[in-house]
């Protein structure tokens, strides 16, 4: 777990709470198509409607890791792992020892490979590996796993270090990545709102491959 590091500890703090949550309907599953042979050159800034992304610098790290299987062949291409952070216009802060620091309202992380030949499968070792097994995490609740036509996912509220998270992991057929959704009001993030976040997140995160 990448967690918090540089001028900011985990211990003692305490959100600032921010904004406001909305409901959504319960999404929807869609079969898992076939393998279509697209992958990708690198990650790129993901576009996410009504916030700001930008490639995440310097040694300040938030967000799950995503552990994936040693057997998948690795990426070929010149950048096979990147992070981004999402900021809303209603900001998110976290209080530590006298000090008041903006959180972002998404952490993502995108890892690529040569080839995922199970995005399902992936995607619940990804899970059993990453979350449910991070020390750190309480999970709350039950997972929320779906398909697409294009790509396997699995949500999750859980709380760290007090604060109420949502997680998704994904995987398609050429790459695999973890998003932590901070809580805008002080509660868990929704579900179904987190699900379209992510597949946001997936359809312009990533640059392909010609091929």
């Amino acid at each position: 777990m990448r967690g918090w590091k540089g001028t900011i500890g985990a211990a003692g703090m305490v959100l600032v709470l921010a904004g406001c949550g909305g409901n959504s309907s319960e999404p929807k599953s869609e079969p898992l198509g076939k393998d279509t042979g697209i992958r990708y050159d690198e990650p790129q800034v993901p576009t996410v409607k009504g916030m700001t992304c930008d490639r995440v610098r310097g040694s300040l790290r938030y967000g799950l890791r995503a552990r994936t299987e040693d057997s998948l062949p690795k990426h070929k291409g010149k950048n096979d792992s990147e992070e981004y952070t999402c900021y809303g216009s209603d900001r998110i802060s976290l209080a530590n020892e006298g000090r008041t620091v903006a959180a972002p309202h998404i952490a993502a992380e995108y890892d690529l490979y040569e080839a995922v030949p199970d995005p399902l499968k992936t995607v619940k070792d990804v899970y059993t590996e990453s979350l449910a097994k991070e020390s750190e995490r309480t999970l709350v609740g039950e997972a929320t796993t779906l398909t697409t036509t294009t790509a396997a996912l699995t949500c999750q509220q859980n709380v760290w270090n007090s604060h109420p998270m949502t997680t998704c992991l994904w995987a398609n057929h050429g790459a695999v990545g973890a998003v932590d959704f901070f809580p805008p009001a002080g509660r868990h993030p929704d579900i179904s709102e987190a699900v379209n976040r992510t597949k946001e997140l997936i359809a312009t995160g990533l640059v392909e491959s010609p091929r």
